[in-house]
């Protein structure tokens, strides 16, 4: 019987072979060109991400490119996979910008699917772990818009790749001095060799907005606004759309779910709304707090944070008495403390920083300047000290509250949530989220006193309580000598409850400044117990459970209170105009792109409490809201960006379908290889499980590798570290496999004892013969990037005189060998004409690949020259026009003084055209030298040189 795939042995010869063939450079829109990377990803990527990876990875001369999938197709893991291949290639400068609620999600994304270490930056750290990445090991850094707005000086610096998620941001960088924030980030990636904008929503209102995202890292790809203006919008009936879709197509990739749908299962959301009315208690503390949050003078917040800090104290007021009690509480101590010094701590005011802040509003708080301000009016005490004691009698008054309606709703439910969730076949498992671990506590204390303490999990900032610590112990124990461990604790204990609440858990109480990044796909049931203003938080929220791997339909609970106007219409704006909680991925592409920024968003919403009195007030200023939303995008843009953005590439699903077939082959054969060849050359050192599939090392022959369990490609194990591709002891088994002496040898290969034997290595049964192996490498650079390639040239004879080509020699290569004997060398010159036409036709190939970048190069400079040429008409227009009106006014003049001057007027702006074309025509000599100059470089760059290297040649038999 023949041995298991990865379990046969080989001989020198052939794991040389496999050796460089795991490591030979395929082309740029090759799959291959990935393989590592995935293998050692903890991602199986879809075709359509593997298309924009590869697309972002083969626009080597593009200073940028922008990745605009619609929502909820990935974009984080594209991104993704183009660090990977940065990283593997030690190109490790990498800066991930993004809204600042997302850059724990992707610090988590990095770790869980790509191992890539990173690190957030803000205000306090940037200077050490700036300093760190030049210094000591690399690791991704990750800030926010707000900080790249705050800091830019900090992060001009030299960056491999940029990448800028909710890039449509950055969309007005064409609007001048209205775009502070996106010019900043234009800026400072002028440092990088790479950006990759990510955004669903490219384009919001106008055109315009396309030449603003793409000038962000390429001001000259459009040339200029005007150009831009005169070609695209001003004179669209003449030039059409098309050549604005090509050139939109050569920086842009966009996947439409109609496209990838054959590979992702889309599940729905489902939403479930819980009525509840409060009690007159519950009514009448709203009504004090909100009063004492409209008055002109409060001296518990410093004038700039007025806003903010009633909106932090108005979300503690709606999800909580507990949670409102302990902030005005604090507030009342900071205040009183205040007093007694004389003046103001910082800044803030009397707002309370702690753990239930979200990162938009610590981010905001962090970059309060520290302003001491001093109360040395002495008429200011009194008045201050009634302050104090209003805020410590409302507080008071929330303590006395000890039963909240909402909470007694909850059980309510969650018991019809869950009997959805039996009708579809879910796991019975609710993620609660709430913004106050306040309410948190009290949330569980309900739970608890219902009955429902069994598998209830709470996750927030600290993680510490008793029941997470004996949870976080046995998790340690559990994965005890396993990569899941990471040393860090605050890292670790999360892990450890997510994981309990996967495996063991029924109900998870998070917070919400905890939950950012965190992935949980295998609960089903969201409840919004205190529901976001901001839509871009709710849906990040609930893209925590309807994501990827999501195999159920999602319901999602929210609370409506009908003692309260104003979230009442908070509900029905988020439900009915931005339509979150329905379809396949909730808020529209368009909704969630006009809303720039999230917490200015809330703050509209405060603003709109702060102010109305009475309902009517409320009502009209949320109609006003409304409205601003209402039509996100113009009918006709929706053409425009249809046109432009959504059908780019006619062939998209053909592609797709190459890339789902060419994914599953090389990644299969990569496996075999690479595991084949660790077999090979850690014999001594490891044993082996008999499927292949794991081992046990023993002892390491590499410095600082751990010894114990490793698994290959799977779900991380416990007790056990990944077998990565990318780790020191698999660059000692291909550089020790590639390093064998090979001398010339007889190999016999028996098709029985071979688990794989094709047919048409089975055609050469009985026969003998001999091979050679070369490894040709046409070695090229594309600006930045390497972008050489490497192929096997192999064929042989029979000894009957047929000859084998590469593909049987690597039939070859895959069969088990029963006997080695020495042979009498082999005559090299037999096989040279026939490989030289195999690296000829290789050659061809690779200089018709080569080619592409060649014309795309061309075709920019072409169209740039076409701007150019679109912005001097315009000019003359504007001249000729000047002339025009001029010469009628001469004409028309009552005095020949005046008429004179008309006249000389008209000619100085004839001459002006004149000089226009003149400079037009010498300016236009000048590019295009510049542009011969520029290609014959690229040219001379992509021809590059070819190198071939002779690894071995042999003796074969092959038996029964």
């Amino acid at each position: 019987m023949a041995p298991h795939p990865l379990t046969a042995k080989l001989t020198d010869h052939q794991a040389k072979y496999f050796a460089y063939e795991l490591q030979r450079s395929y082309a740029n829109d090759h799959v291959g060109k990935l393989a590592g990377l995935l293998f050692d990803a903890q991602v199986e990527p879809k075709p359509h991400q593997i298309d924009a990876a590869l697309f972002a990875l083969q626009t080597p001369f593009l200073p940028g490119v922008i990745l605009a999938d619609e929502v909820g197709l990935g974009k984080t893991i594209e991104a993704g996979i183009v660090i990977s291949q940065y990283w593997a290639e030690r190109k490790r400068r990498v800066l991930i910008i993004a809204p600042s609620s997302l850059r724990q999600q992707w610090q988590q994304e990095l770790h869980e699917k790509f191992l890539i270490p990173s690190a957030l930056i803000d205000s306090k750290s940037k200077d050490r772990i700036l300093q760190a990445q030049d210094s000591q090991k690399a690791q991704v850094l990750i800030c926010s818009y707000e900080f790249v707005l705050r800091h830019e000086a900090a992060l001009s610096r030299e960056w491999d790749l940029i990448i800028a998620d909710e890039a449509h941001r950055l969309r007005n960088f064409w609007n001048g001095d209205r775009a502070k924030m996106p010019s900043a980030v234009s800026r400072v990636v002028r440092h990088a060799a790479k950006t990759v904008l990510l955004t669903a929503t490219p384009l919001q209102n106008r055109l315009d907005e396309l030449f603003g995202l793409v000038s962000v890292f390429d001001p000259t790809y459009f040339h200029s606004l005007e150009a831009f203006r005169e070609r695209y919008v001003k004179n669209r009936d003449l030039t059409g759309d098309d050549d604005l879709v090509d050139r939109v197509a050569t920086i842009s990739k966009r996947t439409l779910r109609r496209d990838a749908d054959k590979y992702i299962r889309f599940t729905k959301r489902s939403p479930l709304t819980m009525e509840f009315t409060p009690s007159p208690d519950e009514i009448r503390l709203y009504d004090l707090v909100n009063d004492y949050l409209q008055r002109d003078e409060l001296f518990a917040f410093a004038g700039s944070q007025r806003h903010l800090s009633a909106l932090i104290i108005r979300k503690r007021l709606g999800s909580s008495t507990y949670a409102v009690a302990s902030t005005l509480e604090n507030i009342a101590n900071r205040l009183a403390a205040e007093l007694a010094e004389g003046r103001r701590r910082d800044g803030r005011g009397s707002l309370v920083v702690d753990g239930d802040l979200t990162s938009d509003e610590l981010e905001e708080i962090d970059e309060i300047p520290d302003a001491p301000v001093h109360f040395g009016d002495p008429s200011l005490h009194e008045r201050i000290k009634a302050e104090v004691s209003e805020l410590r009698e409302y507080a008071a008054f929330a303590g006395s509250i000890r039963e909240n309606q909402k909470a007694v709703k909850l059980s309510e439910a969650l018991d019809q949530g869950f009997e959805r969730l039996r009708e579809i076949g879910a796991p019975e498992k609710a993620i609660i989220f709430t913004d106050s671990t306040k309410t948190q506590q009290y949330i569980a204390r309900t739970l608890e006193e219902a009955g429902r303490g069994e598998g209830l999990v709470l996750f927030n900032g600290t993680n510490d309580s008793p029941g997470a610590t004996q949870i976080y112990k046995g998790w340690l124990t559990q994965n005890q000598g396993s990569d899941l461990i990471t040393g860090i604790p605050a890292v670790d204990r999360r892990k450890a409850l997510v994981d309990y609440f996967r495996d063991q858990g029924k109900i998870m109480i998070a917070t919400e400044a905890a939950a950012e990044g965190i992935n949980l796909q295998f609960c089903a049931m969201l409840v919004n117990y205190d529901l976001p203003w901001n839509p871009q938080r709710v849906e990040q929220r609930i893209g925590r459970i309807h994501r990827f791997g999501q195999k159920h339909n999602v319901i999602v609970v929210n609370f409506s209170n009908k003692g309260n106007l104003a979230e009442q219409r908070i509900l029905e704006l988020l439900t009915e105009k931005f339509h979150l909680f329905e379809s396949v991925f909730g808020a529209s592409d368009q909704v969630l792109g006009a809303i720039e920024d999230g917490l200015d968003f809330e703050k509209n919403i405060s603003n709109i409490l702060n102010s109305c009195k009475t309902a009517d007030e409320i009502d009209l200023a949320f109609k006003k809201l409304e409205d601003q939303y209402s039509e996100e995008i113009s009918s006709e843009m929706a053409q425009a960006k249809s046109k432009v953005f959504d059908n780019l590439d006619p062939n998209v699903q053909d592609r797709l379908k190459s890339y789902d077939a060419q994914s599953g082959e090389v990644l299969n054969k990569f496996e075999r290889l690479l595991l084949a060849v660790t077999r090979h050359e850690l014999s001594s050192f490891a044993e082996f499980e008999e499927d292949g599939h794991g081992f046990t090392l023993n002892r390491t022959p590499v410095r600082d590798t751990p010894t114990g369990r490793y698994f290959f490609k799977s779900k991380p194990q416990p007790h056990a570290h990944q077998y990565r591709y990318a780790s020191p002891l698999a660059e000692y088994v291909i550089d020790t496999s590639k390093q064998r002496a090979t001398p010339t040898q007889e190999l016999t290969f028996s098709l029985g004892a071979s688990p794989r034997a094709g047919a048409a290595v089975k055609a050469v049964e009985g026969t003998s013969g001999e091979l050679t192996v070369d490894l040709v490498t046409f070695k090229m650079t594309a600006k930045h990037d390497d972008i050489s390639e490497s192929y096997m040239l192999a064929g042989g004879y029979t000894d009957s005189g047929d000859w084998i080509d590469e593909e049987l020699v690597a039939d070859l290569m895959e069969l088990t060998c029963i006997e080695q004997a020495p042979s009498t060398p082999i005559d090299g010159a037999r096989f040279a004409e026939r490989l030289s036409a195999q690296k000829l036709a290789y050659e061809r190939e690779v200089q018709g690949r080569n080619a592409m970048y060649y014309n795309q190069q061309e075709e920019i400079l072409d169209r740039n020259m076409k701007d150019r040429r679109a912005e001097h008409e315009a000019a003359i227009r504007e001249y000729r026009k000047k002339q025009s009106e001029a010469r009628k006014a001469a004409r028309n003049a009552d005095n020949p003084l005046e008429e004179l001057r008309l006249k000389k007027e008209a000619s100085k702006w004839d001459r002006r055209v004149d000089d226009a074309e003149d400079e037009y025509r010498a300016m236009r000599r000048k590019l295009r030298d510049e542009a011969d100059d520029m290609l014959e470089l690229i040219l001379q760059a992509l021809t590059g040189t070819k190198e071939t290297q002779h690894l071995f040649s042999i003796r074969w038999r092959v038996v029964t």
